[in-house]
């Protein structure tokens, strides 16, 4: 592949939508094909033999990669294309939660067999989003057989992840050693030529006249995630039919400019999360494992997650160099406590609307004495002094 970006003809996932096949630009679906760089010449080469059904074809195939960067818009094409090509029945996308609470459910009310048919008839199977199932060893079982009954009669199995199978926490060997027997490819960040292609096709698609260098200005002023780059056509577009006299690269540079102002720095996170669970700044960013610590670092690199356009990488190297799947780990299981836990979702939802608030009224929003007598930090249940976080 040369410096050039490819379009795989593929129908993803719309963004917020959880279902394949959007067409329309008015329910939030950005593309029908999926926009690769030189970065990511595998993975267009894996994804179209998949698509195609020839050889050399891989199985399992593992797309791994950091949020946002498109395996569920892949694994939900993949799909899509095979039910076109072969009929409504041929494959499945589901998510492995979905897919560990269906067994459960099966399991109770004894139909198992029914579950069984429904994952191992079709010809295609995609299992998004493998990383919760780190800490569900049944549901790591019966995804194992699943695999190994798809391959034994030639089916195709495609995983998403957010990490490679070797680095996700939990996840049984047996497991690791059948999806690592296919094909594991890194899904990349989209590069600056394709971030500007990208700019250049939803701004068409919605009938926005972008000129080249405000196209410029999104492609290199915007995080590494054509979902960005979609908002921020969708934000200009919704702009130009309010005030249409504004010129387009201004609009462009207010919108950057109102972007970076509003960002959080990872700094005002982890201070933040530090004041609200009661320890100290160093202490968040050391390799401490107290546990009132390593709630506060999850939270604090959750939010650096979700409030920034910041990589894993980047959150792990303010965090005293922690590398992308401890990030990652960290990050994924403070999304799944956040659902069950209430005291962390009234926690993580307070620091959340700190950042939303203007950055002049952060300060007052964040007192340490307020925040934590509204949410005692674990160090506190356990007998700990609690330690405020300095101001440095």
């Amino acid at each position: 592949m040369t410096n050039t970006v490819v379009e795989i003809p593929i129908s993803g996932q719309a963004f917020g939508q959880a279902s394949a096949g959007c067409h329309s630009p008015d329910r939030g679906c950005w593309s029908d094909v999926f926009l690769a760089g030189p970065e990511n010449s595998l993975v267009v080469e894996a994804v179209s033999s998949t698509i195609n059904g020839v050889f050399p074809f891989y199985n399992p195939l593992v797309l791994y990669g950091l949020s946002g960067v498109g395996k569920t818009h892949l694994a939900a094409g993949m799909a899509d294309a095979w039910r076109r090509s072969r009929g409504p029945r041929a494959a499945i996308h589901t998510t492995a939660v979905d897919f560990a609470r269906q067994w459960t459910d099966a399991i109770e009310a004894q139909a198992t067999d029914d579950f069984h048919a429904r994952y191992r008839r079709p010809e295609l199977v995609a299992i998004d989003d493998l990383d919760p199932l780190g800490d569900r060893p049944v549901a790591q079982e019966a995804l194992l057989h699943t695999i190994d009954a798809l391959l034994g009669v030639g089916s195709r199995v495609v995983v998403t992840a957010r990490a490679a199978p070797s680095d996700i926490a939990g996840l049984s060997a047996a497991l690791k050693a059948r999806l690592v027997g296919g094909l594991v490819v890194r899904v990349a960040p989209p590069g600056r030529a394709v971030r500007l292609a990208a700019a250049r096709k939803f701004a068409g698609l919605r009938g926005l006249d972008l000129s080249e260098e405000a196209a410029a200005a999104l492609a290199d002023g915007l995080p590494d995630t054509l979902s960005a780059i979609w908002a921020a056509v969708a934000y200009l577009e919704m702009s130009v039919s309010i005030e249409p006299s504004k010129p387009i690269e201004q609009r462009v540079a207010e919108f950057l400019a109102e972007r970076r102002a509003h960002e959080p720095t990872l700094r005002e996170i982890a201070l933040a999360a530090a004041r609200h669970f009661s320890v100290r700044l160093a202490d968040l960013r050391s390799g401490s494992r107290r546990r009132a610590v390593v709630m506060a670092r999850d939270v604090a690199m959750y939010l650096a997650r979700t409030l920034t356009g910041k990589s894993f990488e980047q959150i792990g190297a303010y965090f005293s160099g922690r590398d992308h799947s401890t990030v990652s780990h960290g990050c994924a299981k403070t999304a799944e406590l956040v659902k069950t836990d209430p005291s962390l979702r009234d926690a993580v939802d307070q620091l959340s609307r700190q950042f939303r608030a203007p950055r002049r009224d952060r300060a007052a929003s964040s007192s340490p004495s307020r925040s934590a007598a509204r949410h005692p930090s674990p160090s506190q249940s356990v007998g700990h002094s609690p330690v405020m976080a300095p101001e440095l």
